[in-house]
């Protein structure tokens, strides 16, 4: 089976290929520009999501990440066997592994055990990274 290409000249099909590189550089600037506007706009609004009957388009949060040395004061104030729920202390295992904090389970201590303990926490809770837009179909 012959290709499609098999009656061009190299240099046409390098200037095909590289028409294609310039066109799909200006069309992904465009998209980055577009999704920056509606991340912009969506974040003024405090909103996660834009209503479409076809199209989908939400705005994901990373979770956040935790400064583990300002959540262990939490090992003074709880009880040993809540701090296991919580945390996996760093220890070896054939390599290091370090200490581990599950950030679902921290954020229902503050809940239960009060203002002291929520305030550790929020004060050790350090972001999870820019919100990313995710566009699709429904």
């Amino acid at each position: 089976m012959t290709s499609p290409f098999s009656t061009m000249e190299d240099t046409e099909i390098l200037e095909q290929a590289w028409a294609i590189v310039l066109t799909e550089r200006e069309w992904r600037e465009k998209r980055l520009r577009l999704e920056a506007e509606l991340t912009r706009r969506l974040e003024a609004r405090g909103a996660k999501e834009i209503f479409h009957a076809d199209l989908t388009c939400v705005l994901e949060t990373p979770s956040p990440v935790y400064d583990t040395s300002k959540l262990r004061v939490l090992a003074e104030l709880l009880d040993p066997d809540v701090l296991k729920t919580v945390c996996v202390p760093e220890h070896e295992d054939w390599v290091k592994v370090v200490e581990k904090w599950d950030g679902r389970v921290l954020r229902n201590l503050g809940r239960k055990y009060g203002d002291q303990v929520t305030e550790i926490i929020e004060g050790a809770k350090m972001p999870g990274g820019p919100a990313r837009l995710k566009i699709g179909q429904k």
